[in-house]
């Protein structure tokens, strides 16, 4: 019996944006998340993006959005921005209907043992 395959997709870009989030500049910390609710990535030979719908430990959601430049013979270059999400069902904006790029995902139990492992 084979064991399904490890899913990796999000890991990257979630752990990239973890590295650099502040709870001063961003309103919570990576020791605030309880869980990601959803996320979307997408990649290609230049840029990696990615979304992730957080729930946190006090009951908020937020969106965080992650971008990072590819660079070849360059310093990378990477940002990540923050939105509190207004209610239950709110997901972010975007500015065309076929974004996110990738689709969304609820599969995030891949994502969720990062926070898991924090807590033990």
């Amino acid at each position: 019996m084979s064991k399904a395959p490890l899913r990796i997709d999000g890991v990257y870009e979630l752990g990239h944006a973890l590295h650099v989030l502040d709870g001063e500049v961003h309103g919570f910390s990576r020791s605030d998340i309880a869980r990601v609710e959803r996320f979307w990535t997408f990649g290609d030979l230049h840029t990696s993006s990615a979304g992730f719908v957080l729930r946190l430990l006090d009951g908020r959601r937020a969106y965080l959005d992650f971008q990072h430049w590819h660079a070849f013979e360059q310093d990378e270059d990477f940002r990540i921005d923050v939105e509190l999400l207004n209610d239950e069902t709110t997901l972010p904006t975007f500015a065309s209907p076929e974004q996110p790029l990738g689709g969304w995902s609820t599969e995030t139990s891949h994502l969720d043992k990062i926070f898991a492992r924090k807590r033990e």
